[in-house]
């Protein structure tokens, strides 16, 4: 372990990360392939084992908050490759480009994430010299300006520089072996460690990650093969032309898919209006209708005046599809989706049905699949992938590549079905909705319906009671009085709680009342019955005036429901509960 010496490369994407790497070690490249996780490398340098991390690049001018979160994940999980962990961070930068405040930031926040203190352990490697020509490397860092002097003397002014088409003799390498050993010896051989808590919360995210990506990836298997069942039992025909409409910010590869879907030749001019072409894919006719960006990060209101005008002009395509598209290589914030949502909301809810997102730029994300990108990004993808329904697709390459045009094309046409699948259930949704307001609406009853029947019932029972106490003698058997029925066939257009009362809230009350006028009746009977045993006055006994106050009592009822806004059972019981008190 004591001659070991492990290191991590770091840098921008296309900085010449792997040739440095590659070349160092003296082993040969396998692929040309972009490093999209970190890759470990082991070799011997005059006997001496090296341990080499390489690490995804970043885009020079992405801000920190822009780079994907499973490209972060990588920088923090290189130190933990190599145990106990590096001794040196390699920071490669090409030459051919002029370094600005952008560039540094972007540089410093990127290492920075690994760890405040990694600059004492950095050494810079500069790349691409031959475009410094006659310049020495020296030159260049003391021309280019204050930025690049400010990440210099961050890393102590160690610096070198390596370019693999020109170091035929090896001299650049023994020279980066020589600084890598200085610096080991000048930190008495100590390496970078993350702290251990740090590594351990990152090893569970990446793994809870893993398990919610392969949890998407069977749910979305698992509907796309019921969809299948329902396609190949309907025998539908694919043939029958297909509208696409392609959305999304600037710079998205959106124009670039649509050259990739038909196979036509690529543009790079900027769509300020519908851009309608038509072609033949596998046999079947095939519209793309690429419209106007909106910006990323800018809000719905800063678009230029077409780029509204111009989606809503495309529906006069009448779209089978429309196509999202999002970079599969930049992260994707809440400010995003808040974004596409502006954007996309003039186009009416149901578009969500019709909308698949398509992620361009697939290739960056290696051998991880889609739904870990859609996972580790966090909520605001997630979200926007539900709200499509779960449909997405990644073009991993943007070059024409007809089998991931196939597999779209196939998702679109499960798209299709679903969504008529949808319209159907909307459709009985829509008739199970009138079905209930008609239910609903007969569980109302006019309020002045209600109060008649409930005049005349009591003036019925007015009436037989009456008749019962001229006719009554203690032979008599007595008969409780029938319930009061409702009307079941009353009916109106609009349930107005002025007008109309619920059959349910009044049922309590009802019986509630009518319980009173069965006691007070056979309190009366009883009364009778006594008298007649004692041969009393049956006058002295119960006269009409005792029924004209009971009938007022119930009179002032009526008035008092009558005057409620019905809103609950609770107010009626309430109403009722003082009225028993008033008693």
């Amino acid at each position: 372990m004591a001659d070991e010496l492990r290191l991590v490369l770091l840098g921008g994407y296309q900085s010449g990360k792997s040739n440095v790497a590659h070349s160092f070690l003296n082993v040969k490249c396998e692929s040309d392939k972009i490093t999209t996780q970190c890759v470990k490398m082991e070799g011997n340098i005059h006997g001496r084992k090296i341990i080499l991390v390489d690490t995804p690049g970043w885009w020079k001018c992405y801000q920190l908050c822009d780079t994907p979160e499973r490209l972060k994940a990588e920088l923090v999980r290189s130190t933990n490759i190599c145990p106990p962990g590096p001794h040196v961070f390699l920071l490669v930068m090409e030459v051919d480009f002029g370094f600005s405040e952008k560039h540094r930031k972007v540089a410093e926040s990127h290492m920075q994430f690994i760890g405040d203190d990694i600059w004492n352990q950095t050494i810079i490697v500069f790349t691409k010299l031959k475009h410094l020509g006659d310049k020495t490397v020296e030159q260049y860092v003391e021309r280019e300006g204050e930025n690049l002097n400010k990440l210099t003397q961050k890393c102590g002014n160690r610096y070198v520089g390596f370019d693999t088409n020109l170091d035929t003799d090896g001299s650049q390498a023994k020279e980066l072996f020589r600084q890598i050993e200085k610096l080991v010896a000048e930190n008495n051989g100590c390496f970078f460690q993350v702290d251990a808590s740090r590594l351990m919360d990152l090893e569970i995210t990446m793994k809870n990650v893993e398990e919610k990506a392969a949890a998407r990836e069977h749910k979305v298997l698992e509907k796309r093969r019921k969809l299948k069942e329902i396609k190949n039992a309907d025998a539908g025909n694919d043939a029958t032309p297909l509208n696409i409409v392609l959305l999304g910010w600037v710079l998205s590869g959106k124009t670039l898919t649509g050259s990739v879907i038909l196979g036509t030749d690529i543009s790079f001019d900027k769509t300020m209006k519908c851009v309608r072409t038509c072609g033949e894919v596998n046999g079947r006719q095939i519209t793309v209708v690429d419209t106007p960006s909106w910006w990323k990060f800018l809000p719905q209101q800063l678009n230029t005046d077409s780029v509204k005008t111009e989606i809503l002009k495309a529906m006069d395509s009448s779209p089978h599809a429309f196509l999202l598209v999002i970079p599969a290589d930049t992260s994707f914030l809440e400010e995003q989706l808040g974004v596409i949502l502006d954007n996309m909301r003039p186009l009416g809810e149901k578009v969500w049905r019709q909308t698949m997102v398509l992620f361009t730029w697939g290739g960056s994300l290696g051998n991880k699949p889609i739904e870990y990108h859609i996972e580790s990004e966090g909520d605001a993808l997630v979200r926007l992938i539900e709200m499509c329904g779960n449909r997405y697709h990644v073009f991993e390459s943007m070059r024409e590549d007809r089998t991931q045009v196939n597999q779209l094309l196939e998702k679109i046409e499960e798209m299709i079905m679903e969504s008529a699948l949808l319209k159907s259930n909307d459709e009985h949704q829509e008739k199970k909705k009138k079905s209930q307001e008609r239910e609903a609406l007969s569980e109302w009853l006019p309020v002045k319906d209600v109060k008649k029947l409930l005049n005349e019932e009591w003036e019925r029972s007015d009436a037989i009671m009456k008749e019962m106490l001229k006719t009554i003698s203690p032979q008599t058997a007595v008969k409780r009085g029938e319930s009061i029925e409702l009307p079941l066939d009353l009916s109106g257009e609009a349930i107005n709680t002025e007008l109309f009362i619920n059959k349910h809230q009044l049922k309590d009350a009802l019986e509630r009342e009518w319980n009173r006028r069965e006691a007070v009746d056979s309190s009366r009977i009883q009364y009778k019955l006594k008298c007649l045993d004692a041969n009393a006055d049956m006058s002295s006994c119960v006269d009409d005036e005792d029924i004209q106050m009971s009938l007022a009592k119930v009179h002032d009822w009526y008035q008092r429901y009558n005057s409620s806004d019905y809103a609950s059972v609770s107010s009626c019981e309430e109403c009722d509960k003082t009225q028993q008190d008033r008693d």
